[in-house]
Order: C-alpha cells, then sequence, then structure tokens
C-alpha cells in the first residue's frame, strides 16, 4: 500500500500480528472495522461475518498463542482509492503454554482492507495452510 496512510496501516498491521502471537487480540481487534459486513476466514477454520461474530473468534483464536515470532512476505500489494488488497505469505513459529515449541504454521493470507473515515480498516482476512504445490498429472 503506497501512501502514508496506507503505510501506517501496515505498520500497525505488524504490531497487530506480534501482540496476537502473544494471545493478544486486541490490536489486530482495533485495526479491524467493526461493521457489519466484516469477515474472517482464519488458519483454524470457520467463516465469521459482522463484528459480532469477528471480534469475538479473533479472541478465541489469539488464546491459541503463548509467544514465539512472527513474519510476514508481502506478494502483492494492490491499493486503490478506498479499497486495498494485500497477499501474503506468514509464518507463525509458535510456543506452548509450557513454553514447549508448536509446530510452524506456514500460511498464505489475503486481506482486504477498507478506508473508514480516514483510516485503513480490515474489513477480511482469509488464510489457509500453505501446502507444497502440486503438478498437474498428466491425463488428469
Amino acid at each position: 500500500m503506497p501512501d502514508e496512510s496506507s503505510k501506517s496501516a501496515m505498520t500497525e498491521l505488524q504490531s497487530a500480528q506480534e501482540a496476537f502471537m502473544d494471545g493478544d487480540a486486541g490490536p489486530l481487534q482495533a485495526l479491524f472495522s467493526h461493521a457489519g459486513d466484516v469477515t474472517v476466514m482464519g488458519g483454524f477454520g470457520g467463516v465469521e461475518r459482522g463484528w459480532a461474530e469477528v471480534g469475538p473468534r479473533l479472541a478465541w483464536a489469539a488464546s491459541h498463542f503463548h509467544g514465539g515470532a512472527y513474519k510476514q512476505r508481502v506478494v502483492a500489494e494492490i491499493v486503490g482509492q478506498d479499497v486495498a488488497c494485500l497477499v501474503s505469505l506468514e509464518r507463525w513459529v509458535r510456543k506452548a503454554p509450557d513454553g514447549q515449541p508448536l509446530p510452524v504454521l506456514d500460511l498464505r493470507v489475503t486481506q482486504t482492507f477498507r478506508l473508514e473515515g480516514g483510516r485503513w480498516r480490515l474489513v477480511h482476512r482469509h488464510a489457509d495452510e500453505l501446502i507444497e504445490k502440486q503438478e498437474r498429472r498428466v491425463g488428469a
């Protein structure tokens, strides 16, 4: 996202994801629009629509994280006048409550932002497991 307000949103997103890694959904919840049309199709499955569903789902998902490291690699950014899309690969190096390592989550993620009152807000997040690319089989 090229302009200053969108760069600020990207910084805020990075910070929010780092807090999420520590079990704190608050910063990510604050970045989300609280409108009735927001959606989440997160890495733990399911589909939530509307802030009344999305907000609690974010808190529930964050409760599964107990520290570790978060890294995002941007694949594509598309910014329009009032809507933007971020496509990225995320790596979540997680810890269990006792500090022991958990399996790493490698996700492919698409997030949509909308400009609301001069501020970029998340309105959609879709994350699923990054799996190895399947080659096309002859005759399939």
